[in-house]
């Protein structure tokens, strides 16, 4: 029972839970990564279960930290005897400094626990280089965020009765704005984030995700201006960026954040069959940047 409320308490220390897609999962949970040396790291996982119990989605690691990567995850789920397990493979984006071939993939085993109301995952992992070496072991437990939401609502419900606590607080622990934060990819101020493409030419939608006020952004690629003083509204924006081989720095500045006192433009990026977005949470007069990375087409190997 301790571990469980444990659990509960780390999943709510985790205040902004970084995801892509709007799209409903079959199965979405959220937790931590738990090494050997008792060091935590949050992470999420949301996927699907198709044909042959074969299941595809998004893992989601060290959320809102200074490493926060997305990755594919496949695998496979046994419905009758609970077992699962997946490998992470192909970063979508990442915070992280390290190149692509230094990052650490989760392969995992382990079982669903609990009824549909309190659904847990739990069990080992090893963390592989791409070249096959190990380089983390440890354990993954996860909670149904089904669960996690109807946590927020009890404790949302009990202190909005309190007087002392601060109306700011009590608007930001209302389930609709608290939850909201579970399905957002925030860049903020001074933050840079990488993105993985394979498209020489890729779309981008451009639009004020919160309440239209006015934002006025920049967007430099490569130092070289490829939209000034734009005014940011609720109809999306479409501009092609055609990508330079050896790098491609977007750099994204506030020139004036409205009325309210953030710029909330969000991004959304097109490339073959991914899609990227991204919310540009910045004060004015502050930037920050995207480095789009261009990957090579993997060949077919030669039998």
């Amino acid at each position: 029972m301790k571990n469980i409320i444990y659990f509960i308490i780390y999943l709510f220390s985790v205040y902004v839970i970084n995801a892509q897609n709007t799209k409903q999962f079959d199965y979405e949970l959220l937790g931590a990564i738990v090494l050997d040396e008792s060091q935590i790291i949050s992470y999420k996982v949301q996927f699907n279960l198709e044909s042959n119990n074969y299941i595809q989605g998004y893992s989601y690691t060290d959320l809102e930290g200074e490493n926060e990567t997305k990755s594919y995850i496949r695998g496979y789920y046994n419905e009758k005897n609970n077992n699962i397990q997946f490998t992470e493979s192909d970063i979508l984006y990442t915070k992280s400094e390290f190149l692509p071939e230094e990052f650490c993939y989760v392969s995992f085993k382990g079982k669903f626990k609990g009824d549909s109301k309190k659904k847990m995952l739990d069990g080992k992992f090893v963390g592989i280089y791409d070249d096959k070496d190990t380089c983390a072991t440890g354990r993954i437990k996860l909670i149904g965020t089904k669960f996690v939401e109807k946590r927020v609502k009890k404790v949302y419900n009990k202190i909005k009765k309190i007087k002392k606590v601060d109306s700011i607080v009590k608007e930001e622990m209302k389930p609709e704005n608290y939850l909201k934060k579970f399905s957002e990819t925030k860049i903020n101020s001074g933050e840079k984030v990488s993105v993985f493409v394979y498209s020489s030419k890729i779309k981008v939608d451009i639009w004020d995700y919160g309440i239209q006020d006015g934002d006025i952004i920049s967007i430099f690629q490569n130092d070289k201006p490829i939209l000034e003083n734009y005014k940011v509204t609720i109809q999306k924006k479409k501009i092609i960026l055609n990508l330079e081989e050896k790098e491609n720095l977007l750099k994204i500045i506030t020139v004036n954040s409205g009325k309210l006192k953030t710029n909330t433009t969000k991004l959304k990026f097109y490339d073959f069959r991914r899609e990227y977005e991204v919310i540009a949470n910045l004060e004015e007069g502050k930037a920050a940047m995207i480095n789009i990375v261009k990957l090579k087409v993997p060949s077919k190997k030669k039998k």
